[in-house]
């Protein structure tokens, strides 16, 4: 099923602070799965910190939300990537 998916993101460069709103469609088997794979696609530019801001929210097309911590998305990254198993 297809899921929209949104977070927030603040960047922190030089010249201050820039505050962006990201969001995608993502293709998985429930919302936890959607905000796991849209945050694995989000990339970590190296020249400046980026924090992500709470909460990531995940919608279906039948308008069926969730919302989620991104420290409970991050234990998900880690077991779709394998640094953690069961």
């Amino acid at each position: 099923m297809r899921y929209k998916v949104q977070t927030a993101m603040i960047d922190k460069l030089e010249d201050g602070d820039m505050f962006e709103v990201v969001c995608g469609w993502v293709e998985a088997d429930n919302q936890y799965h959607a905000a796991t794979l849209f945050m694995l696609d989000q990339p970590v530019p190296a020249n400046f910190e980026r924090e992500y801001l709470d909460p990531i929210l995940v919608v279906d097309k039948n308008y069926n939300m969730g919302n989620y911590k991104h420290a409970g998305i991050e234990v998900g990254c880690d077991y779709e990537v394998g640094l953690r198993t069961t």
